[in-house]
């Protein structure tokens, strides 16, 4: 059986009325990568609004055992959140970062006993542009702190210095293309919005923080969804005088419901100093410190989104020590339902003393997500883990870990 729900009053009438969001009886069937480039001529590359912001938080938990042929059971399970929040303006760009994880362990022999380690980490930095005339020229302020209970100390440092480039953020973009492929295929708009009403829905996507400040919690949306209605009915493309109620449904799932990746473009580069009060390794204490940075975005199509960033630190202290991490990853939306994520994470220390102490760890993963519910995923990680100390402490770390491990992760928002 199939539920039909019309009306033709406005978006703005139907939430005052009562109508609440719902499971919607009409499934998705043509993914997001499907969508040909050509509907529009409009690249996310183009969007450049300052005004956005947008936040991420997960939880993912993954866990094996063994049991036979050994003399107990062996188990490892890990716990992983982590939480970014950015606020973007014409000024300045704010960067929120949390984290934290929990490891549980315990080998197959007698003398084996549980051991466990966890952690977290705090970051935040500020990206404040110098003037309109030069609005890609910015100074900016960081500071992390971070602990791991098998580390030998906690870490945490500050910076403050100059950068150039922008990172936009088109997510609110990409929300729009999402709306007209869901308003097409349930028969709300009969054609293909403009490049210029695509800019004019993403900008009103993008402020839905300042309709829910002046409208409220309660109330917010039936104004925010009358204002998008009004773009659709000056594009003429509205199959009646308004959006059904199924309409609104719809649109609820598309910015609500549905895990849309953040969708980033551009470049920018930092350089500073600062101080490094504290590191893992436990080879700095109240040190002096450089910082260069490197970060780069580029949308693929709609389905693509690559991102990557470098850091450099040379720590000045009795040795010097000289720190490089550097994250590169590639997402690809398979499906409205498989998402493709892939990973590559270096961590490289090196210390200016006798032992010539060096700590490197390379890891390599690749991960399918499948979409159980709108909230809930089911993922099966590769991965390929190298560890390289400097002198050998002969952990057994020498040769690469390698593990296939299914897991689930949690859409908090």
């Amino acid at each position: 059986m199939t539920l039909i729900l019309s009306n033709s009053a406005p978006l703005q009438q139907h939430y005052k009325s009562g109508i609440t969001r719902s499971i919607s009886s009409v499934a998705v069937t043509i993914a997001l990568g499907t969508i040909s480039s050509s509907v529009f001529a409009l690249e996310l590359t183009d969007y450049t609004e300052p005004d956005t912001e947008f936040d991420e938080a997960y939880i993912d938990f993954n866990a094996n055992a063994n049991d036979g042929n050994q003399d107990q059971t062996s188990y490892d399970a890990l716990l992983n959140g982590f939480y970014n929040h950015q606020e973007s303006t014409k000024d300045r760009v704010l960067n929120y970062r949390f984290g934290a994880n929990y490891d549980a362990s315990r080998g197959p022999s007698d003398d084996d006993r549980t051991r466990d380690d966890y952690g977290a980490s705090l970051g935040v930095s500020s990206d404040n542009y110098f003037s309109e005339t030069q609005d890609k020229l910015f100074w900016f302020g960081a500071a992390d702190y971070a602990f791991q209970d098998s580390a030998e100390d906690d870490s945490a440092g500050f910076s403050v210095g100059i950068g150039y480039g922008r990172v936009w953020n088109a997510t609110p973009l990409a929300k729009v293309l999402r709306i007209q492929e869901d308003l097409q295929e349930t028969g709300q708009i009969t054609g293909d919005i403009s490049d210029e009403g695509a800019r004019e829905l993403a900008d009103i996507v993008a402020k839905e923080d300042q309709y829910r400040a002046q409208e409220g919690e309660d109330t917010y949306r039936g104004v925010w969804y009358a204002e998008m209605e009004e773009v659709l009915r000056k594009e003429g493309l509205l199959a009646g005088d308004t959006l059904s109620a199924l309409g609104a449904v719809r649109l609820d799932d598309v910015l609500f419901d549905e895990p849309i990746s953040a969708r980033r473009h551009g470049w920018l580069a930092r350089a500073g100093v600062g101080m490094q009060l504290r590191e893992f390794s436990g080879t700095v204490d109240n040190d002096p410190k450089l910082r260069f940075e490197l970060e780069y975005a580029k949308p693929y199509g709609l389905t693509g989104q690559l991102l990557e960033t470098a850091v450099y630190e040379p720590v000045f202290g009795d040795d010097t020590v000289h720190i490089i991490t550097n994250r590169l990853s590639y997402t690809y939306e398979i499906s409205d339902r498989v998402d493709w994520l892939n990973a590559w994470n270096l961590s490289f220390q090196q210390v200016g003393d006798e032992d010539d102490t060096r700590f490197v760890t390379n890891e390599l993963t690749s991960t399918f997500l499948y979409h159980l519910t709108n909230e809930l995923d089911l993922g099966l990680t590769l991965a390929a883990n190298d560890e390289d100390v400097r002198p050998d402490n002969d952990n057994g770390d020498d040769e690469v870990n390698k593990s296939a491990v299914l897991g689930i992760r949690y859409r908090v928002k």
